[in-house]
């Protein structure tokens, strides 16, 4: 397997998958110890930078999509099944090609990570590839099953298949643990934080009725696909996250209108309380994120981003605290961290909105890709830690702005 390995880091082309263009930073005056400016986390100055990865053009996906493991980035896209990134300047530790796309075109996404690899499927690919994420060496390979997604948990992979299959992977070796049907047919998964010392996390599936009229919602086990307790909520909901001993869930009619925000408690171990906080209007085809506190922000295709809020111990229902019209008819899914929100708009455009001011306050240039696909078909999500706030645009640029001070973007 080809690996692009100890590459000259030039500004040009390096090995054909990532171009470096000119820092989004340059020409502007260095912060010296003392002074105010952009800082990570562990109060390091934050350098802009943007780089390029290659790779063939994309009708369908031109962006990549990024993740975040052990201190480092990952990246996939068009003509790229994985890179590793260096987060302060953006360098190439090592990069992975696609091999020739299938004849089916599946999801693309951002690297996943599990038992200490990283899991990349190409773009228009079925074949799951666990790589080691110093070197980008393949540590094992799996063909995937038509239309099937790939859910980390921990030491354990699960592959979920549109039938209700699920069959659960040591994810440091690949071999199977189990298999087995969980609910009744094609589910919508997500995961409960990870607690250090507690095993891996606890995963939430959600499997649709197919006359739309009901949602069977179930904890599982991904160490042996227990199902150790189940729920059916009315309507269509899928999971949105965890925090504050909830499993939030947005709640959609059929006509794809995201109608409310529920949150199932996840204390005791009775059957869990579902608590349901409508929307003031619904939302097109919306995409929802919890953050820590259990504030759920939940963005649709009509521009509005939108925040709920439950405050358990005190409210039986929550709260819409605030709906803010950001103008962008599409976006990525919300991301929240510390206080703000950030999406990606079609354009190549990072925006950051302040929950508790509830307003724009600030955004990038925009980034499009030249010729007929000028705007990103999908769009994935901005990566938030260390300080940073990392990106992707259609024109191919992966791009990381200090999180900090968003109004000198």
């Amino acid at each position: 397997m080809a690996v692009g390995l100890g590459l000259l880091l030039v500004g040009g082309v390096v090995g054909g998958y990532l171009v470096f263009g000119t820092p989004a930073g340059a020409g502007r005056a260095p912060v010296r110890s003392g002074e105010q400016g952009p800082h990570g986390a562990g109060g390091e100055l934050v350098t802009p930078w943007a780089v390029t990865l290659g790779g063939t053009r994309s009708r369908v996906h031109p962006a990549a999509a990024c993740s975040w493991q052990a201190g480092a980035l990952y990246c996939s896209g068009p003509g790229l099944t994985a890179a590793r990134l260096n987060p302060a300047d953006g360098s190439l530790a090592w990069s992975l090609p696609a091999p020739a796309p299938a004849a089916r075109t599946t999801e693309s996404g951002a690297p996943l990570h599990a038992g200490g690899l990283v899991l990349a499927v190409a773009a228009g690919g079925d074949l799951l590839q666990a790589l080691d994420p110093a070197t980008g060496a393949e540590r094992w390979k799996r063909k995937l099953p038509q239309g099937a997604k790939v859910v980390p948990a921990g030491p354990y992979a699960l592959v979920a298949g549109v039938d209700g299959s699920v069959t659960g992977l040591d994810a440091a070796t690949g071999g199977q643990r189990w298999a087995k049907r969980i609910g009744d047919g094609a589910a919508l998964w997500c995961a409960g934080p990870e607690q250090p010392g507690s095993g891996p996390p606890v995963l939430y599936a959600a499997a649709q009725a197919a006359d739309g009229a009901s949602t069977q919602v179930m904890e599982v086990d991904p160490a042996t696909g227990a199902v150790r307790r189940q729920v059916r909520a009315a309507g269509l909901v899928e999971p949105v996250g965890v925090a504050q001993g909830g499993l939030y869930l947005l709640e959609s009619d059929k006509a794809s209108l995201a109608v409310a925000v529920v949150r199932m408690d996840l204390g005791g171990g009775g059957r869990p309380g579902m608590r349901r906080t409508p929307l003031s209007a619904p939302l097109l085809q919306a995409q929802a994120a919890v953050d820590a506190d259990g504030a759920v922000y939940v963005f649709g295709t009509s521009g509005a981003l939108v925040a709920v809020r439950w405050e358990p111990d005190r409210e039986e229902r929550g709260r819409e605290e605030w709906r803010l019209e950001t103008g962008m008819t599409v976006a990525s899914r919300p991301v929240p961290s510390g206080g703000r929100v950030y999406l990606s708009a079609p354009d190549g455009r990072l925006v950051a909105v302040d929950a508790g001011s509830r307003r724009l306050v600030g955004q990038t240039k925009p980034r499009m890709a030249d010729g007929q696909n000028t705007y990103a078909a999908a769009l994935a999500a901005p990566v938030v830690v260390g300080g940073r706030v990392f990106a992707t645009a259609p024109d191919g640029t992966v791009f990381a702005v200090p999180a900090d001070q968003p109004e000198g973007w």
